[in-house]
This record gives C-alpha cells, sequence and structure tokens, in this order.
C-alpha cells in the first residue's frame, strides 16, 4: 500500500564556491538535463526521482589578514534515491566541484 509520503535522503555540505560558479557548473553536473532554478534552489529529474539543491547564503571565511575564501552550505535533497543512487550522485558532485591546486 502506497502512503503518498516520498523518502527524503538529506546530504548537508559546506563548499568554498560562490553561488555564481556554483550555477556555472550545473549543466555539466546534470549531465544536461533539464532543471529549474528559482533563487537558491534548484531541481532537477534524474531517472523519474527528484533532487533538490539548496544553498546558504555566501558567507566568507577569513584566513589571517589577506586570504578571503568563499563558503557556503550546500544541502542535497533525495527523495526515493536508494543508498547506491545517492552515493553515485554525492561521487559525481564532488568530482564535478573538486578544485585542484599545485
Amino acid at each position: 500500500m502506497q502512503t503518498g509520503q516520498e523518502q527524503l535522503t538529506v546530504v548537508t555540505k559546506e563548499m568554498g564556491i560562490t553561488h555564481k560558479d556554483f550555477y556555472a557548473e550545473l549543466p555539466a553536473l546534470f549531465d544536461n538535463n533539464p532543471y529549474q532554478q528559482t533563487e537558491e534552489t534548484i531541481v532537477c529529474k534524474l531517472g523519474g526521482k527528484r533532487i533538490e539543491i539548496i544553498l546558504g547564503p555566501e558567507q566568507v571565511r577569513q584566513l589571517g589578514r589577506s586570504v578571503r575564501l568563499p563558503v557556503t552550505a550546500v544541502n542535497l535533497r533525495f527523495f526515493d534515491f536508494s543508498a547506491r543512487e545517492i552515493s553515485d550522485f554525492v561521487r559525481q558532485f564532488n568530482l564535478r566541484f573538486m578544485k585542484g591546486g599545485g
């Protein structure tokens, strides 16, 4: 018997990124699947299941006197995704937003 309620799983991350830079990566993150963006919320259907990404306010982390880094809290909300699907998406998400140094 179906209750009409969706299974929700939330993954929370703190990222060193601005909203502008985050939005620039969305087409590649979603493999060019259509998505809707309203204010700080992004909604996409992947395999018939809904994912919402909610960006917290942009903040700045001050390191010493001269280093300022952007910081944004990000909530990934998965509706009816299996643990494996969530793990796969988060792995791709992390790879997409990984910053290299050298």
